[in-house]
């Protein structure tokens, strides 16, 4: 069973990005992470999202019909 949660050194491996990076993204807030004390986690299905969605944050509304 694959593990829900990842600190900043398996999201690194798991993402393909350097420890910095990812602190850097964590400090503009341009990843989701969740802070538990002090410690930095990253919830898989949050990263999956994020990174499907091209690095964007936040859940966007759904585009409405124009009339």
């Amino acid at each position: 069973m694959e593990d829900r949660f990842f600190d900043v050194q398996n999201l690194a491996k798991y993402i393909h990005l350097s420890k910095s990076i990812i602190y850097r993204m964590v400090r503009t807030e341009s990843i989701p992470y969740i802070k538990l004390g002090t410690r930095t986690l990253f919830e898989r299905n949050q990263i999956d999202n994020w990174v499907i969605n091209g690095g964007k944050v936040g859940d966007s509304l759904p585009n409405l019909p124009q009339y």
